[in-house]
C-alpha cells in the first residue's frame, strides 16, 4: 500500500480537546491496496479525535457503499454499510503490547489512517452479500436467477444419495 497523504491528520499543531475531521473514500482510496478485497466504493467517514497529552483517542463514525457481487443472483450491486470504531494512539518510547492500541514515538507529527480505514470497511462487509435488498433485507433479486437457485435446490432435495438412503432406513428401525 502507496501512503495516502489526504488520510494522514497532523495532529502535533492541535491543541488539546476534541476536533472533528471528515474524509471521504472512494474508487482512488481502494485502488491503492494490492490484492484488496474491496475494489471500489463510496464511504464518508467522521473522525471525532480527543487529543490529549501523550494520548490520541478517535472516534470513527463511517457509512456508504461497496461493491460486491450478490451470493444469491451473482449480480454486482453496491452494499450498504455502516459502522463504528474506536482508535486509541499513545505517545510514547516503551510500546507496550495491548490490542486495540496504535504506539508511536514522542516525536512523531502526523498519523495515517488510510490503513485502519480500509481494515474497518473491509470488516463491516456481512459474510452474506446481497446488495440487492430491500430494507427489510428481502432480497429483490432478478425473479430468473432465483427461479433458478430455488429449482437446482428443488432438485438436489428430490435426488437422494444411495447411502444416506440406506443410513435413513436404519434410523427408522
Amino acid at each position: 500500500m502507496k501512503k495516502l497523504p489526504q488520510y494522514s491528520i497532523p495532529f502535533r499543531g492541535l491543541k488539546d480537546g476534541l476536533h472533528h475531521l471528515t474524509f471521504q473514500v472512494d474508487i482512488n482510496f481502494f485502488q491503492h491496496f494490492e490484492e484488496a478485497y474491496l475494489q471500489q466504493g463510496n464511504i464518508a467517514l467522521q473522525v471525532e479525535l480527543d487529543k490529549r497529552p501523550n494520548l490520541l483517542v478517535l472516534d470513527i463514525d463511517f457509512s456508504g457503499t461497496v461493491k460486491t457481487i450478490c451470493d444469491l443472483c451473482c449480480e454486482e450491486g453496491d452494499l450498504p454499510i455502516d459502522g463504528t470504531e474506536r482508535l486509541l494512539v499513545k505517545l510514547t518510547e516503551n510500546p507496550g503490547d495491548e490490542d486495540q492500541v496504535i504506539y508511536l514515538m514522542p516525536g512523531e507529527t502526523e498519523l495515517n489512517l488510510a490503513r485502519h480505514f480500509y481494515e474497518f470497511i473491509a470488516l463491516s462487509v456481512p459474510i452474506r452479500k446481497v446488495p440487492c435488498a430491500d430494507e427489510d433485507n428481502e432480497p429483490t433479486c432478478d425473479s430468473n436467477a432465483l427461479d433458478l437457485i430455488k429449482n437446482d435446490t428443488e432438485k438436489t432435495e428430490e435426488t437422494i444419495n444411495p447411502v444416506w438412503a440406506e443410513l435413513e432406513k436404519l434410523k427408522n428401525k
